[in-house]
């Protein structure tokens, strides 16, 4: 008895799928539904992937269950429910607001943003306390890049031996002075 038959156009989609996909997931999902339509014993699949063999039954149930989804849909997580994020709404409404402005318009002595000092800032100008952890994940999520400065020095005047008091010849002279 077969635990699971693909059409021609599945077997090619689920073929097609495991060559470009990126999700670790998923492609094991993939995988060990191209194997149990070889008819490959599901304990065998389940010890290649790493898996149980119930896991390997709730993925075929859920893939022959999920018809209407698209092909991708039937292969990937259930959306998970849970208490939505409160505070990170707020950071990432806030902090385009903060990071236009410079640290020292706000009081504090920095040339720049770190992620300690907005730490600081929406603690005491917001109340809110958060780690450091959600400010970085929420500034990734507001696609920021976070980069050290880079010092550049100035450029050398052509007088520049001589102000350091280098020989005259060393120097180049200037026009009309």
């Amino acid at each position: 008895m077969h635990l699971l038959t693909l059409s021609v156009s599945e077997r090619r989609a689920l073929e097609k799928k495991i060559q470009h996909i990126k999700d670790v997931k998923i492609l094991k999902r993939a995988q060990a539904l191209l194997w149990l339509a070889d008819d490959m014993p599901v304990p065998e699949i389940s010890k290649r992937l790493g898996v149980t063999r119930r896991t390997i039954y709730v993925w075929v149930s859920l893939y022959k269950n999920r018809c209407s989804n698209s092909f991708i849909g039937r292969l990937q997580d259930c959306p998970k429910t849970g208490r939505p994020p409160r505070k990170s709404a707020f950071i990432l409404r806030e902090l385009p607001h903060l990071l236009d402005e410079s640290p020292v318009q706000h009081g504090y002595y920095y040339a720049s943003w770190t992620s300690s000092l907005l730490q600081q800032a929406l603690q005491c100008e917001y109340g809110l306390a958060v780690s450091t952890r959600t400010i970085r994940r929420c500034l990734k999520d507001l696609s920021y890049v976070w980069k050290r400065p880079t010092y550049a020095l100035a450029r050398q005047s052509p007088t520049w031996r001589q102000q350091k008091g280098g020989s005259k010849e060393g120097s180049t002279r200037i026009e009309g002075l």
